[in-house]
């Protein structure tokens, strides 16, 4: 029987290239704050479609204040694959209803996609300032969905984004699952 003096190292070095490489493939969803005063955001999983838990039993969001340059990440392998994600952020978390615009994405790796969009529904605490959506996809675009959008100042009907619950013609996007989607608040 042949003996390979090192294949345990080999063996390792393979196994550190693959988590490596399959790093690179996560994708991810980021906030970056450029307004000139506090923002307010928060990471948000949903719930599957079976879930028994009743809404008013849900975690409310853990809100991170964001000072402008800072960035808010989220790593698409953080959460269960297949579960609605949305990174929300606000002006004023202690208003009553909270005003939010989000990014929400679901990631499903085993299909090579990420399902995501822009949503204004929950109002839109940016309006004055503007905010774009850029993403970065490593990978050929699959379908001609995989764009960004821009919301001018002042735009309350913004067409690239989610108005209302069902402008899925406007809002919804389709890239790869190594994407990195990054929402720039006050751009301008």
């Amino acid at each position: 029987m042949a003996s390979f003096k090192g294949s345990n190292t080999f063996t390792m070095v393979l196994f550190l290239m693959s988590l490596f490489s399959l790093s690179l493939a996560s994708g991810m969803a980021q906030i970056y704050q450029g307004c000139g005063y506090d923002v307010w955001c928060a990471v948000v999983q949903g719930y599957g479609p079976g879930s028994t838990v009743p809404q008013s039993e849900r975690p409310p969001p853990d809100w991170i204040k964001q000072v402008q340059g800072s960035f808010l990440k989220d790593q698409f392998p953080s959460h269960p694959q297949d579960i609605g994600v949305a990174v929300m952020c606000t002006r004023n978390k202690d208003a009553s209803p909270i005003l939010v615009t989000q990014v929400e994405y679901t990631w499903e790796p085993e299909n090579g996609k990420t399902w995501f969009d822009v949503s204004n529904v929950a109002a839109d605490p940016f309006l004055a300032d503007g905010f774009r959506m850029d993403v970065d996809d490593p990978v050929k675009p699959l379908l001609s969905s995989c764009t960004g959008a821009y919301c001018a100042p002042g735009d309350s009907n913004c067409a690239d984004v989610y108005m209302k619950s069902n402008d899925d013609f406007q809002g919804m996007r389709t890239c790869s699952d190594s994407v990195t989607i990054t929402l720039v608040l006050c751009s301008g």
